[in-house]
């Protein structure tokens, strides 16, 4: 099946519906629906790329599935939890992009290590994937993250070290060492530009930083988490989410809107904005605005927001009251708040899923006219796709972000704020 084929309208809905949360001063954007997934009978907790054709959901079901982006055929369940499945990773070798195996997590406080093998032989199967269940992180993990080829982070009621075949390196007993922090980590992030670190996210208004030692025992390379600071506090609202956008930036995101642009050089923030708080098209929306950001090209970021999702620019302008505006607004994608996000870069498609159930895909079927000369802009052009407009007519120049050397990296230059 052709990409253009996965595209239809949904039944007694008019072209005009579609794009009615479009804005009267932003461009008009063609996307749509794609397709309308079905397959888990509970809402879905997460959305991860396998590869270019392949994406795997973790769901309230108890189950995780895996999908062909190309046909939204589902490939293969994953079932054997005993409660919710959390969160899934799909693990990579240094070597290529090719996943060898998955991670899922559940509430009945299991990691299960499952086994993928080539597309043509995954239709069909399911329970004789898993290769292992791991139990010995004492909690419920909320998000997984691999860190190289051999070692994954998992946050939860703990944060873990593992190799990626499920064997413990390390503990950090948080609820021993803390006393102030809310809840579980929910987030953690990869830090690129220091030594070997990790930064966490729960319910707290504060990020956490850890590093990560390694000592040499029987021959083996052993690693373990060792707490380093809390970052500057930037509000009093929990952190809902965090988002790698380059080696040198990631964000964070608290419920009502503020979005954070932290420096993984320094630790500091570079940019505060708000996606969406206190706009007046958004009066009937809740409290809860932000529960997950997907970042895209180093520079774009998908947002949900409630049960739809925006665009952002985040080298774009804000407004008098530093709010960011949007490249594209869908605020009713879903019947219920979206829970994640993930865009398909290669084929300039979003996915979506909610608390309905539903996984949707989301693009345009009409790809823009462009310049084959233009290059080193793919990421640009795969936005540009998705939205259907041109982010860089002939008539403006696009300013390209600008980059000073700092320690001998690239780093946006961005002028440091101060939150407080």
């Amino acid at each position: 099946m052709s990409f253009r084929n996965l595209f239809r309208k949904r039944p007694d809905t008019k072209v005009e519906d579609i794009h009615h949360d479009i804005q009267d001063d932003q461009p008009y954007n063609p996307y749509t629906e794609a397709r309308l997934l079905v397959g888990h009978t509970d809402s879905v907790n997460q959305i991860a790329k396998i590869d270019e054709k392949r994406f795997v959901t973790a769901s309230n079901d108890k189950t995780a599935v895996v999908w062909d982006s190309e046909t939204g055929h589902r490939l293969c369940v994953l079932s054997g939890h005993e409660g919710p499945v959390t969160c899934v990773l799909p693990l990579k070798d240094d070597s290529s992009t090719e996943c060898s195996s998955v991670m899922t997590a559940s509430t009945d406080m299991t990691i299960r290590v499952w086994e993928l093998n080539s597309r043509e032989s995954f239709e069909g199967l399911e329970e004789q994937f898993c290769k292992r269940v791991v139990t010995e992180h004492n909690g419920v993990v909320h998000c997984l993250v691999q860190l190289n080829s051999e070692l994954v982070c998992s946050g939860g009621t703990n944060l873990c070290l593992w190799n990626k075949s499920g064997e413990l390196h390390h503990i950090f007993d948080r609820q021993s060492f803390f006393k102030d922090e809310r809840g579980p980590i929910h987030s953690v992030l990869k830090l690129d530009n220091r030594n070997f670190g990790v930064v966490t996210a729960s319910h707290y208004h504060r990020l956490s930083v850890y590093d990560i030692n390694t000592s040499v025992a029987t021959e083996t390379n052993r690693f373990s988490l060792q707490f380093v600071s809390y970052l500057e506090e930037c509000g009093e609202e929990p952190i809902s989410c965090l988002v790698s956008i380059s080696g040198n930036l990631f964000a964070s995101a608290a419920h009502k809107g503020g979005v954070v642009l932290w420096s993984t050089n320094s630790l500091r923030p570079v940019k505060v904005f708000n996606c969406t708080a206190q706009q007046p098209s958004r009066s009937l929306l809740t409290s809860v605005a932000i529960k997950q950001i997907q970042a895209v090209g180093e520079r774009y970021l998908f947002v949900t927001v409630a049960n739809g999702f925006e665009v952002y620019d985040v080298i774009g302008q804000e407004d008098g009251q530093g709010r960011l505006k949007p490249l594209a607004s869908h605020l009713n994608a879903h019947d219920c708040a979206i829970t994640y996000l993930e865009f398909v870069e290669s084929r300039s498609l979003l996915v979506t899923a909610a608390e309905d159930n539903a996984i949707r895909l989301w693009g345009s079927p009409n790809k823009l006219p462009r310049d084959t000369a233009d290059v080193n802009t793919s990421y640009k052009a795969n936005i540009e796709d998705f939205l259907g407009i041109d982010l860089n007519p002939k008539s403006k120049k696009e300013t390209p972000p600008n980059c000073t050397k700092v320690a001998g990296r690239d780093e946006p230059s961005l002028q440091t704020c101060d939150c407080n």
